[in-house]
């Protein structure tokens, strides 16, 4: 097992020490522009994606048992609702919604995983419940991603590892933790002793356990909702001088093997802290499924165009593992299974139902895409693992056989919208918000809650969240 820090004679580095140190000196002024200026899309984005999840079937559920169980808590808002629930629930609930639809943000070199989930809701309820300006929501936002993805980083297994346990919530905690720690203003050492009680009650990487298995796929999918809360309760408890583990990160029982890695690289979760800022490496999704499927995606809309779907004789992908076996399962029959199936989505693609647009409930059934799904064939290339594992790329490679005789190939390694491939425009993140909030809160709101997220230095918090709700 590679250990590499994590020898019998490692000196213990103060993980939890140095990042809480940070926090407590971070000034909102001291963050560069870029860096602000991609924090309010990232709420932005966010924002869009837990409105456009929060009043799916599965969401209702889970609303309507936070609710039976909280009794008269009605703290904070719920966006997306005209109802109002505790900060646990919120940041429970709020996270679940965010990644429900698989249409949130994403980061894919050195942690990969959707930060914003574990992030944006507990820091929208915090912010709300303490009446912060939108200065401090957008520092705890800033702050929230920094230690996430640096966490995510120190922590990530080896790629042999990977293979046989993955998961981004356990160490997505944190992520709220700091939120949480940087709204509330908690001192170092309580924010050490949060650190030391979320990687207590952090959740269990899982993600094997639901790819790997035949659908229909469990509804908690990335257990979002109770890192966030997780994350959240041990910010409250340590508030109140709860004390928790010291040295929770490091050393050879450190959290790193409590969440299923084989290393620990501390210097990875320190380094660059206040001059090299990991959320600008967090890109943004133009298409509500698995980010797995998405370079997939892009190959075939670059071939496509010209095309009619009955024309296409068969469409062959050659991809990493996790696309080529992990979603090679078969035909969905509910949306959430649609988002892990890579060839029903290629089939939605070729046909002219993008998941750009969403996924229906009636295109699970449409004969088009179920015909051309069945004329799309998956190949694991062993040669494209080494970079997804490494360095969290998505090779693939797709040709297109034609009637004609005609075949069309294209590749990619890294899907639109991630920061490698260039980003997401503000103008596409602007229209994907109001595509998504519209519908649900009605244009004038959404128009106003986008101007207010892009200028939120001059709104409070509390302004941001009247104007997501629908009442």
């Amino acid at each position: 097992m590679d250990h590499e820090c994590a020898q019998s004679n490692c000196q213990k580095s103060g993980t939890a020490s140095t990042l809480a140190s940070w926090i407590t000196h971070l000034r909102y002024a001291d963050i560069p522009v870029e860096v602000l200026r991609h924090s309010k899309a990232c709420l932005l984005d966010s924002v869009a994606c837990i409105i456009a999840g929060m009043n799916s079937h599965p969401s209702t559920v889970i609303r309507d048992v936070l609710r039976r169980g909280q009794g008269s808590s009605d703290a904070v808002s719920v966006p997306g609702t005209d109802l109002r629930m505790g900060v646990l629930g919120a940041s429970y609930l709020g996270a679940q919604a965010a990644n429900l639809l698989d249409f949130d943000d994403s980061s894919r070199a050195g942690a990969p995983g959707h930060p914003g989930a574990t992030v944006v809701p507990p820091a929208l309820a915090l912010a709300e419940e303490r009446g912060v300006f939108g200065t401090d929501l957008l520092r705890a936002i800033v702050i929230g991603y920094e230690v996430s993805l640096r966490i995510g980083r120190a922590v990530q297994a080896s790629p042999e590892r990977k293979r046989a346990v993955l998961g981004f919530s356990a160490w997505q905690t944190f992520g709220t933790v700091a939120a949480a720690a940087s709204l509330m203003g908690l001192t170092q050492a309580r924010i050490v002793n949060a650190f030391g009680l979320a990687g207590a009650q952090a959740p269990l990487p899982s993600i094997r356990k639901f790819v790997d298995g035949d659908p229909p796929f469990s509804w908690i999918k990335n257990c979002y909702g109770i890192a966030s809360e997780v994350g959240m309760l041990s910010a409250m408890l340590a508030e109140r001088d709860f004390l928790g583990n010291q040295e929770i990160f490091d050393g050879d029982t450190g959290f790193w093997v409590m969440s299923g890695s084989d290393r620990y690289r501390p210097e990875l979760a320190v380094e660059g802290l206040g001059n090299r800022w990991m959320i600008l490496n967090v890109g943004f999704k133009p298409y509500a499924c698995c980010r797995w499927t998405h370079t997939l995606l892009d190959c075939l809309r670059l071939l496509a165009a010209p095309l009619r779907a009955e024309t296409i004789v068969n469409v062959d992908v050659h991809g990493f593992r996790e696309l080529t076996q992990g979603l090679k399962i078969p035909l969905p029959k509910s949306v959430i299974d649609a988002q892990f199936n890579a060839r029903y989505l290629a089939a939605l693609e070729l046909t002219g139902r993008s998941p750009e647009y969403g996924i229906s409930e009636a295109d699970l059934i449409e004969p088009a895409v179920i015909d051309l799904a069945s004329r799309i064939h998956l190949y694991h290339d062993a040669a494209a693992d080494k970079a997804y594992f490494e360095e969290g790329a998505l090779p693939v490679r797709v040709l297109i056989t034609c009637e004609s005789g005609l075949v069309l190939s294209a590749n990619a390694e890294w899907p639109s919208g991630s920061s490698e491939a260039g980003g997401f425009p503000d103008e596409a993140l602007n229209r994907k918000f109001l595509a998504t909030v519209s519908t649900i809160l009605g244009g004038d709101k959404a128009i106003r809650a986008l101007d207010m997220i892009r200028d939120l230095e001059n709104w409070s918090a509390g302004d941001l969240l009247r104007n997501l709700v629908t009442s």
